[in-house]
């Protein structure tokens, strides 16, 4: 299992090459998606994540650019790595 499989799956999927057409052109409208998507305890577990890789990488944004790839970039969430982990979790619901 990956470390970060949620943050993975957040920036292919939900934030992949088609989400202004699956999901909405906003980050704002992609993460209501995905909050109406996942559970509670799933939405917990990505802040935990984030929380993880916020605090265990120094060179956040090389590593964010070498682990995950983020093909669609709303820009009302920001251009920086730490900027859009920001917004993530801003928009997590409960």
């Amino acid at each position: 299992m990956n470390r970060y499989e949620l943050i993975e799956n957040l920036t292919q999927v939900y934030f992949g090459q088609d989400a202004d057409l699956l999901y909405g052109e906003t980050g704002a409208e992609i993460m209501a998606d995905y909050n109406q998507a996942s559970t509670p305890a799933e939405r917990a577990a990505l802040r935990a994540e984030i929380a993880d890789f916020l605090q265990t990488h120094t060179a956040l944004e090389a590593d964010f650019a070498r682990l995950f790839e983020r093909a669609w970039q709303p820009p009302d969430f920001g251009s920086s790595a730490r900027e859009f982990l920001d917004h993530v979790l801003a928009a997590l619901a409960p």
